[in-house]
């Protein structure tokens, strides 16, 4: 009796999965997320790519202002040992606009895709994005923090995926 008691309660999941159409069979070449049309999944892809990159590179660079003292004792305790100790105030600026710019041009991007059914601007965030995260990796690298370079990486490679995608 066990057995068909946890037959009964699966039974409706499993026939729904069985008998499910494809996204293609369903839509065509067209998808549809909460009554929004979308061109395809790339474009779908594309979009909640940029939401992922956007929260994250929009909150580090709030941080970087609103704890700028901090991020400057970590960054002066990191590079201790090169000779980018001179020049830290200057990197942890010209970070904190690349981010921000990056996660502005994504966070418009996303608005854009949605009200004129382009990723232009999304297209132009995942290279600003990019560049920063090349920025970072070179930074991690050069102080020999290889973990936190090989941290970068999966950013790295959602952001080329990102950029592939668009063609």
């Amino acid at each position: 009796m066990k057995k068909y008691r946890y037959f009964i309660v699966l039974f409706p999941f499993i026939s729904s999965i069985l008998s499910a159409q494809s996204v293609l069979d369903k839509y065509g070449d067209r998808i549809e997320l909460l009554s929004i049309p979308f061109r395809g999944p790339m474009e779908l892809c594309q979009i909640l790519i940029a939401i992922f990159l956007f929260i994250a590179f929009f909150q580090s660079g709030l941080d970087k202002i609103i704890d700028r003292n901090g991020n400057l004792d970590f960054l002066n305790a990191h590079f201790a040992n090169s000779s980018f100790i001179k020049i830290i105030p200057l990197m942890l600026s010209i970070l904190t606009i690349l981010e921000l710019t990056g996660s502005f041009m994504l966070g418009y991007g996303i608005y854009f895709a949605f009200a004129m059914r382009s990723t232009l601007w999304i297209f132009y965030g995942f290279v600003v994005i990019g560049i920063t995260i090349i920025i970072l990796f070179a930074g991690q690298r050069i102080v020999k923090d290889y973990l936190g370079a090989a941290d970068l990486v999966p950013y790295f490679i959602l952001i080329m995926l990102g950029i592939m995608s668009m063609y």
